[in-house]
């Protein structure tokens, strides 16, 4: 049984982005992915910013994606959390366009951990359908999907644990358990026993992520949740 998922309260509002957000997305990303890992893989830059900037203007304009923030209401309406909803074509092709890599980006660690991703949800799930819920997809690589993919999620680390995250986490899985499918993500080593026991995800395989001084070792893992009845 999945333990009880607190739910953010309606101080936080849900709304889809626009390119006036692009920049507050940004911010939110870089103080939400702020472990050693994420500051030498993707640092906090003016490359790495325009990056970002890019990659969300990008979905914005991409009529198979569906974009969206969270508004703090007490607080000026500031950004705190987005995600990003990739929506299959009727042939299940996604071509997710990007900008350049930002310059210096480690293509070793790259490659891994982009290509352990996708080689894991692969060999996990063959060409069932699915929903899928992804830290970051390939950069600059086309993806050929037969799902609708989460493919970006983030809570900026001030507002964690105030259940924004699982409203946006929610949205997917009860489409999910209404479609009759299974869920994929890739988690990181702390964000896996929150998955697991608020979300029901299992079947770990893990991502093979080289080691470096800067941060030492990284695991990632993938992890599926299986279709769930509805609570009668």
């Amino acid at each position: 049984m999945v333990a009880s998922l607190k739910l953010a309260g309606p101080r936080f509002r849900v709304r889809e982005a626009t390119k006036n957000d692009v920049s507050d997305m940004t911010e939110v990303f870089f103080r939400s992915f702020n472990a050693k890992f994420w500051q030498y893989f993707l640092p906090d830059n003016p490359g790495g910013r325009k990056f970002w900037d890019e990659s969300w203007a990008m979905g914005i304009d991409n009529p198979t994606d569906r974009s969206f923030v969270v508004e703090d209401t007490q607080n000026d309406n500031k950004i705190v959390a987005f995600s990003r909803w990739m929506v299959p074509q009727n042939d299940g092709n996604l071509e997710r366009p990007w900008p350049d890599v930002p310059p210096g980006m480690d293509m070793e660690v790259a490659g891994a951990f982009f290509g352990g991703m996708e080689v894991n949800r692969h060999e996990m799930l063959g060409k069932r359908p699915h929903w899928c819920k992804q830290l970051c997809q390939r950069a600059k690589i086309a993806a050929l999907m037969t799902n609708t993919v989460l493919e970006m999620l983030g809570v900026h680390e001030d507002y964690q644990k105030h259940g924004i995250g699982a409203v946006l986490i929610k949205y997917g899985t009860d489409q999910a358990d209404k479609d009759g499918l299974e869920t994929y993500l890739d988690a990181s080593e702390i964000g896996q026993p929150y998955y697991k026991k608020r979300h029901n995800f299992a079947h770990p395989k893990g991502i093979n992520i080289p080691d470096r001084p800067e941060y030492g070792s990284f695991y990632y893992e993938s992890l599926i949740r299986d279709p769930q009845a509805a609570a009668k």
